[in-house]
């Protein structure tokens, strides 16, 4: 049997790669957070034993864990992420909550504990979607965000284990155009995983200044429910 072609090899012909991909700096990817190089590896602490390597779907116990991770990737990129009850973590619980096992459009890994205990790392994707064209004649496209490695985990690898998955599960749904923000210290990561530089450049544009957290609404209460008929 003639060998497989690797998934991030370019197609024989080499017109078109097999997983065109989008890499742009950005000041916050949440992602990078898993270089190898960037550690000493013998002041890496030993894993807590009962910990799986392979990346699992995120489940809803896992929320205040992902929430906690967010706060480590601002952290890391020199954002504070302020208290425990800091206005933007209420909010980004009912962002998981609502996305988790809730949409088909969304992916969400963790390497871990099980459900409700500590995590080591996370990462996200989803699909968006673009006007049709020739070569992507559905407009949809892959996105891989909040993809990071808690601190004392991190050399080990699961950064790309969790790239890797996310990559399969979009190619699991039809979808071979994979894009991310990268910040410079993930970029290796994701150059190593098979991502380019994307054609055009990514632009950002903030129409107004970021609210004060006191000036973040609460969550909306949830709906009565409905009366009997």
């Amino acid at each position: 049997m003639a060998p497989s072609r690797s998934r991030h090899q370019p197609r024989g012909d080499g017109a078109v790669p097999v997983r065109p991909a989008l890499l742009v700096p950005s000041s916050d990817p949440f992602a990078g957070l898993d270089r190898p190089g960037s550690r000493t590896p013998l002041d890496r602490p030993p894993l807590p034993t009962g910990v799986s390597m392979q990346p699992r779907p995120a489940v809803p116990a896992d929320v205040p864990e992902l929430i906690r991770l967010r706060a480590v990737a601002l952290d890391s990129l020199g954002v504070d992420p302020g208290p425990a009850d800091a206005a933007w973590r209420q909010v980004a619980r009912t962002w998981f909550l609502e996305r988790i096992g809730e949409r088909p459009d969304v992916h969400c890994l963790v390497v871990g504990g099980a459900p409700g205990e500590p995590l080591l790392a996370t990462g996200m994707a989803w699909v968006t979607y673009h006007l049709p064209s020739p070569l992507w004649t559905d407009g949809r496209r892959g996105y891989l965000d909040g993809i990071v490695t808690d601190a004392p985990a991190r050399g080990r690898g699961h950064g790309r284990r969790i790239v890797d998955a996310l990559v399969e599960w979009l190619d699991g749904i039809g979808i071979h155009y994979v894009q991310l923000h990268a910040s410079p210290d993930g970029e290796p990561v994701y150059r190593a995983a098979g991502f380019t530089a994307g054609r055009y450049p990514g632009m950002d544009l903030v129409t107004a200044p970021a609210p004060q957290a006191s000036q973040v609404p609460p969550s909306p209460p949830a709906p009565a429910p409905a009366p009997a008929s």
